[in-house]
């Protein structure tokens, strides 16, 4: 006996293929005897059968033959009963009952032929048929749908016209994913709960009426109008079903399609010559653009951004172009599109060894960059994106800065293009360097080309909103006349009814246009020769998904079995990959490889220069997808277990994420196969690996992410869990996500001390509190820190010792105790240089020094803040210098506030030419608030501009706005309350130091509006909110506002807790001295003329014009000079401070006046800061962290 499937021969009494498995014998639906495959009659009882659907043939030597093996698909499932006709039988003679039901039958085969179903089976009086196996159409719940009215109706004809008599029938229609055996005859082709679902909803429904299901009504919307009739109880089951009945067909409408770009290229010469006009602007002002062109998918994306390579390739002028697409399969590797587009401009592939990489990558920065120093700090940072075994751990910021860098270098040579493909896949890290790169580079001409569907908006709503250079452009769907020339272009000679009905239902997208074409085009070359075939009608799919179903279900067996195997292996795949999976020749799977390229199922990148020259790739990822979920579950576990099975071949780091990928899915399609604990210790282990890939990345949430999924797996897996506990922890904290930090690390802790194991308890509650301390609950931190400390005998004995004690020191000097800080620092910094820890004993450094200052020692403090910022700059280690910097600004703004504002500028600078946003800001902060002081106002509403265009966290929006409304506010400036009105009600839980900024603003405000009392009861509460030093501004601002009152009992009390705040510093004393002058004119003493002198020659040696103008109107105020305060106003003419000139001339009074009686209102909603809902609070890592 010959197999229908495969075409092998096998013995006469078998039953199944002995070489592919398929059935050799089907049954007769009428009287279940064994009938031969093909036959038009039953020889047994003489009924005609449906002849079975002959199986595409493949070679003999195809192993990828999916004939009698089992797919997953999706399909409609059609139940049609006669009703009541067992009853009916009982009085009609035997020869009429087998009219009645050979008519029936006949009927039935019709009417489902008509529709392109197949008959399952007949059972009894019911007929079960499928749509969706062996064929797919898109319309397939629609068609069914329809054959079951059309079959319904049929019944109640055929009994009047058969015998008189009534025959009603009853239906019912379900749709979802089952399990097809392609190679079943006759019946057992499909398998799954819906099948029962579909025989007891018919069960349910009305005479002469039909029931689907929520998906049916969905998908078939189109084929009739259908009523909720409820949620109806099945018997056999368990809760209920949603059902419709379906009445009568509507006239059909326009669906929705995705699409993809083909053919010739019509009807986008609009956004053609705006990218071309945005790409001449950037060569123009050598500025940088980022675009986002968006549209769904098949608008044209891809295409309109070749055509711009089409345009710039034919310029005469050289233009850098970079291409990198965002991998779609198990969310990829972060940054592989960067890593693509360096490994096009360093000319290597993916498949290169590591050192032809390194040694091609060193060869480029010579050519790109001048200075050594600049490539070697460069070089390693790039290296990371080539998947190097060996390069160092990098931050985030300080990678995301070298490779700004790179793409400046090259835009210095050549115009710069950079072309981000499927940023609806991207990780959040990806959108995160793109919208930084668009805000950190300025002046050069590098032009970003991101391409999406509309889904990125899901995942990232504000996409570009931070990017002062940024155009939008939404790709919309094509006028019928650019359609109908992409139709005539691809497919000449189409039936104009066909091109109608393409234009009714493609709704404006190419891809329908494309893909209806490249199906017309397949059945021409396999109708050559064939008239008749070729002359057959296309039916024109009612969705993306069902159409390239279509085209998928249309290949010979052994292309499309490869088709299926490539799907698991993702957009892109190599060949020896797809060998290895398919289980295929090499020989075989090239010559089908090229089948699928003609007919454009998959592509080759053939361009030599191209880092994945030679791979393979879907051509578009819908394909992949689809083609993915025809795959069984069964099947889908043994390919993903072959291509693990491939990866773990090749080693190496750089496979673990899809290597885990593989196993994850693997598992998850069978938990409960007998092999499931070890596959899921395996696939733990790959996660394990793949998240340290990620960290090495500085991609926190990925890590975060893939140790999420390894922690599910553990129970099934038997994995321990304290190990992974403690990865997990220290992404979740690299993260930013502290508070889960903080539960995973007790969660650790428990695990340690109900196994008795206390140093491990120990090391794990010194890590809670060093997150405690970075969330700023120093407190708890401390407790915990001290619990940890007191385990430990010796800490000084090894490296996590001497960070739980450099902690320690961090610690106490937050907590405001600096002696107890200064202590520890000296020991971790003793113990630091023993073990030869010289980050630790840098990074303590700044401890220390910081420490000494606010203990008075302020020479011994900056020369440790000084020699801390040397060596960071030999080690490299720019966070430490930074924070250096940081903590001397800061330092310095007790004696020298000038010098305060040139250092922490030059960490600005610093900061912002190495990207590191966050810093940045923090530093700018510092050198905003003494610019105030400094009078360099522009400069500081600049900076504060820039860094708002590029996108600031909330908290240090709040922060940049309190200085920028402070000095909008002296100006004189019109509203400088609006932009602090636009940060109200402040959420319960707000930091208090973004609070107290924020008072101070309003203080500052009030001053200039002449309201002192405001002033004085707005300073006093900033007072109570700021920490250590930092009291001394709203303390000065407070005690101000009370000497413009005349009240000297206030004046005094806040001269003694300035005093009593212990600072030293030139700027601190002058303060003093301009308020204890003050204090001596409210009390008639002559020593305040002389101290008012002393106090703004103070002020001029110090270079601070506003305290010298606001000491100069102190005298005026207090001393109630008859002459015109022309000194003051001089020095507020200079500054520019309009505001203040305006408290001059409507406060001030001339001796022998009575004062005149300032403002004081109770706070109005206008100042008042209001508190409990509203806008979120800020997250503690968005909060600007107090040096130490």
């Amino acid at each position: 006996m010959r197999c229908p499937a495969c075409d092998s021969d096998n013995p006469d009494a078998a039953r199944f293929c002995a070489s592919c498995g398929g059935r050799l014998t089907a049954t007769c639906p009428h009287c279940q005897a064994g009938i031969t495959p093909g036959v038009r009659f039953c020889s047994s009882c003489g009924e005609a059968v449906a002849p079975a659907e002959p199986a595409a043939v493949a070679n003999s030597d195809d192993r990828g033959d999916p004939s009698g093996t089992a797919e997953r698909r999706r399909v409609s499932v059609l139940f049609v009963d006669l009703a009541n006709f067992t009853a009916l039988a009982q009085s009609m003679d035997p020869e009429e009952v087998r009219t009645i039901q050979s008519r029936y039958f006949e009927v039935a085969r019709s009417v489902i032929a008509s529709f392109d179903g197949t008959i399952e089976k007949f059972i009894g009086d019911a007929v079960m048929a499928v749509w969706g196996a062996p064929s797919t159409h898109e319309d397939d719940a629609e068609r069914a749908v329809r054959a079951a009215m059309t079959l319904v109706d049929a019944v109640g004809r055929l009994g009047g016209a058969a015998s008189g008599r009534s025959l009603r029938a009853r239906g019912a229609v379900t749709t979802g994913e089952a399990a097809v055996s392609l190679g079943a005859v006759g019946q057992g082709m499909v398998a799954g709960d819906l099948v029962n679902i579909a025989s007891r909803l018919q069960g349910r429904a009305p005479l002469g009426g039909v029931l689907v299901d929520r998906m049916t009504r969905d998908r078939g919307s189109r084929a009739a109008v259908f009523t909720s009739v409820g949620s109806l109880s099945l018997k056999g089951r368990t809760g209920r079903l949603r059902a419709y009945r379906a009445t009568h067909a509507p006239q059909s409408h326009a669906g929705r399609h995705g699409g993809m770009h083909a053919g010739p290229f019509v009807g986008r010469d609009r956004e053609l010559r705006e990218l071309v006009e945005l790409f001449n602007g950037v060569i123009r002002e050598r500025r940088s653009r980022l675009v986002s062109v968006t549209g769904i998918a098949g608008m044209g994306k891809s295409r309109l951004a070749w055509e711009l390579y089409e345009w710039v390739d034919a310029l005469p002028d050289e233009v850098a172009w970079h291409a990198g697409r965002a991998p779609a399969y198990g969310e990829g590797i972060a940054f592989a599109a960067v890593g693509e587009m360096v490994r096009r401009r360093i000319r290597v592939s993916e498949d290169a060894p590591p050192e032809v990489a390194r040694r091609q990558l060193a060869s480029t920065l010579d050519e790109l960059v001048r200075d050594e120093g600049e490539r070697r700090w460069i070089e390693p940072r790039l290296a990371v994106l080539l998947g190097s075994d060996d390069v160092a751990v990098f931050d985030r910021d300080e990678l995301f800065a070298a490779w700004r860098r790179f793409f400046e270098r090259v835009s210095e040579r050549s115009p710069t293009v950079l072309v981000f493909e499927d940023l609806q896949w991207a990780d959040a890290s990806l959108l995160d360097f793109i919208e930084y790169l668009a805000s950190w580079t300025r002046d050069h001409p590098i032009i970003i080309l991101a391409l999406a569907r509309p889904e990125l908006f899901d995942r990232r709503a504000a996409w570009g909103a931070g990017v002062g250079s940024f155009t939008a452009l939404r790709l919309e769907r094509l006028p019928d006349d650019a359609m109908r020339t992409l139709l005539a272009a691809r497919t000449p000679n189409l039936p104009q009814p066909l091109i109608r009905q393409v234009l009714q239902r493609a709704g404006g997208v190419p891809l329908y246009a494309v893909e209806v074409a490249r199906i017309v085009e397949d059945r021409r070359r396999l109708a050559r020769g064939t008239p008749e075939t070729g002359q057959q009608p296309v039916e024109v799919p009612d969705s993306l998904h069902g159409l390239i179903a279509a085209r998928i279900d249309a290949l010979p067996a052994a292309e499309r079995a490869l088709l299926l195997a490539a799907a698991v292996l993702g957009p892109r795949f190599r060949l020896d990959a797809l060998v290895a999976v398919a289980r295929v020749d090499a020989a075989l799977t090239r010559g089908r490889i090229e089948a699928l390229v003609r007919r454009e199922q998959l592509t080759i990148d053939e361009d030599r220069n191209s880092p994945g020259y030679g791979q393979l790739g879907f051509v578009q990822d819908l394909v992949r997808e689809v083609a993915y979920g025809t795959l069984a579950r069964r099947e889908r576990r043994s390919l993903h277990l072959a291509a693990a099975h491939h990866l773990e071949s090749l080693g190496g780091d750089t496979v673990a994420e899809h290597l885990a990928g593989h196993l994850v899915e693997a598992h998850r399609l069978d938990p409960d196969h007998r092999d499931a604990a070890r596959l899921g210790r395996r696939a733990v282990a790959a996660l394990r690996q793949a998240a340290r890939e990620a960290t090495r990345l500085h991609v926190p949430e990925r890590a975060l992410g893939l140790l999420k999924d390894a922690i599910r797996l553990c129970e099934a897996a038997s994995v321990q869990l304290t190990a992974l506990l403690e990865e997990i922890a220290e992404a979740s904290r690299a993260a930013g996500r502290l508070e889960l930090a903080e539960a995973y690390l007790r969660e650790l802790i428990a695990l340690h001390t109900a196994s008795s194991d206390h140093t491990a308890a120990t090391r794990a509650r010194a890590r809670l509190a060093s997150v405690l301390l970075s969330a700023q609950r120093n407190e708890p931190a401390l407790a915990e820190l001290q619990a940890a400390m007191g385990s430990i005998r010796h800490f000084e004995a090894d490296a996590s010792g001497v960070e739980l004690a450099a902690q320690m020191a961090r610690a106490r000097l937050l907590l405001g105790d600096s002696r107890e800080g200064l202590a520890w620092a000296e020991r971790a910094l003793v113990a630091a240089n023993r073990l030869g820890l010289a980050n630790v004993a840098t990074d303590v450094l700044v401890t220390r020094g910081t420490a000494r200052i606010t203990l008075g020692q302020e020479e011994l403090g900056l020369s440790d803040l000084r020699t801390a910022i040397a060596h960071a700059q030999e080690t490299g280690a720019l966070h430490t210098e930074l924070r250096s910097r940081n903590n001397l600004a800061w330092t310095l703004m007790a004696d020298d506030p000038r010098a305060a504002m040139e250092t922490a500028r030059h960490g600005l600078e610093l900061a912002t030419q190495m990207g590191l946003g966050d810093v940045a800001v923090q530093l700018a902060d510092l050198a905003c608030t003494t610019a105030i002081e400094a009078g360099d106002w522009a400069w500081a509403l600049e900076t504060i501009a820039e860094l708002e265009e590029r996108g600031v966290s909330e908290a240090y929006r709040i922060v940049l706005s309190t200085s920028a409304a402070t000095i909008h506010a002296l100006r004189g400036d019109p509203s400088p309350m609006a932009a602090l009105d636009s940060f109200e009600p402040i959420p319960a839980g707000t930091d208090r130091q973004v609070v107290s900024g924020l008072l101070q603003a309003r203080a500052w405000c009030a001053l200039v509006a002449g309201n002192f009392g405001e002033v004085q009861r707005l300073a006093e509460q900033a007072v109570e909110g700021s920490i250590g030093a930092d009291q001394a501004y709203p303390r000065i601002l407070a005690t101000r506002a009370s000497l413009w009152l005349g009240d000297r009992a206030a004046v005094a009390a806040g001269l003694a807790r300035l005093d009593a705040l212990n600072q030293r510093g030139r700027a601190v004393a002058a303060a003093s001295m301009t308020l204890h002058a003050g204090l001596a004119a409210l009390d008639g003493n002559p020593e305040a003329e002389p101290l008012y002198r002393r106090a703004a020659e103070a002020w001029r040696t110090l270079d601070l014009p506003l305290p010298l103008a606001l000491c100069l109107l102190d005298e005026h105020r207090t001393l109630r000079s008859q002459a015109a305060p022309t000194e003051a106003i001089a020095a507020i003419d200079r500054l520019g401070a309009d505001g203040l000139r305006v408290v001059v001339e409507t406060t001030v009074t001339p001796r022998g006046a009575p004062p005149r009686r300032a403002r004081s209102r109770p706070p109005s909603a206008r100042t008042a800061p209001r508190t409990g809902g509203g806008r979120r609070p800020p997250r503690a890592n968005d909060r600007p962290s107090p040096p130490g």
